[in-house]
């Protein structure tokens, strides 16, 4: 519509000047330069007054593409299941009774935690088509993201046995760790000792581990420190 209206106007104003040189051409040359600037004035004036349109049609639009993406998490009853489950594995407020204060001891059908983790991989598939950007996402949707992939559960059931069937969410979270950092939110330095200390607990079996003790699930097992340094590169594509 916004396209339609420019042009319209575009088309007004090169007939109306087209009109006026032909009248004044043939008393004044001058008047008849003036006119043709007023043209490319206008013409000029028209496009910029259509572009800034486009953007903040584009903006309402993407916005509103946040909300249904939004709205689509919040209603769907296994992710908000996963979600609670790992919240409250945090919260010391496990229902399980096999969970002590060190250790949480979820189940889910696999299904359930595949379909999860598949809603992120649409989100990665999302910002590298430049629909979306980690500026619009981030304070909506990273702590849900971090918590499910930097979760002893998710990773022991999915992630670590089938890295390469979820290469999306390890580019994902890289991807996503570097523009946190970029932005003062966390540091390089903090991740690499996380992933340092998060190696040494796989190498000893998970002796110590303490679910309450990575409660920054920004930082907390780090997906590089989840498999082999080969093995991470070649997810990746480094």
């Amino acid at each position: 519509m916004v396209s339609v209206i420019a042009i319209f106007i575009v088309v007004l104003i090169i007939s109306v000047s087209a009109t006026f040189r032909k009248y004044f051409f043939a008393s004044s040359e001058g008047i008849s330069l003036w006119i043709t600037l007023l043209e490319v004035i206008g013409v000029l004036g028209t496009i910029i007054i259509a572009i800034m349109q486009l953007r903040d049609s584009k903006e309402i639009s993407r916005a509103s593409f946040i909300v249904e993406l939004n709205r689509t998490f919040v209603e769907n009853s296994d992710y908000t299941l996963i979600y609670n489950a790992l919240q409250n594995c945090l919260d010391k407020k496990c229902s399980n009774t096999a969970c002590d204060e060190k250790h949480c001891e979820l189940h889910f059908e696999k299904s359930l935690i595949s379909n999860y983790l598949t809603f992120f991989e649409t989100v990665y598939i999302l910002y590298k088509k430049e629909v979306i950007t980690f500026d619009i996402i981030d304070d909506l949707f990273a702590y849900r993201f971090f918590l499910a992939v930097h979760s002893r559960l998710i990773q022991q059931e999915k992630l670590i046995p089938q890295p390469e069937n979820f290469k999306n969410i390890f580019l994902l979270e890289k991807d996503w760790l570097e523009y946190r950092i970029s932005k003062g939110k966390m540091t390089t330095e903090e991740l690499d000792s996380a992933c340092e200390t998060y190696r040494k607990v796989i190498a000893d079996g998970f002796e110590g581990e303490d679910e309450v003790k990575w409660k920054n699930v920004y930082v907390a097992r780090p997906l590089r420190s989840v498999v082999s340094e080969e093995k991470y590169k070649e997810i990746i594509g480094r």
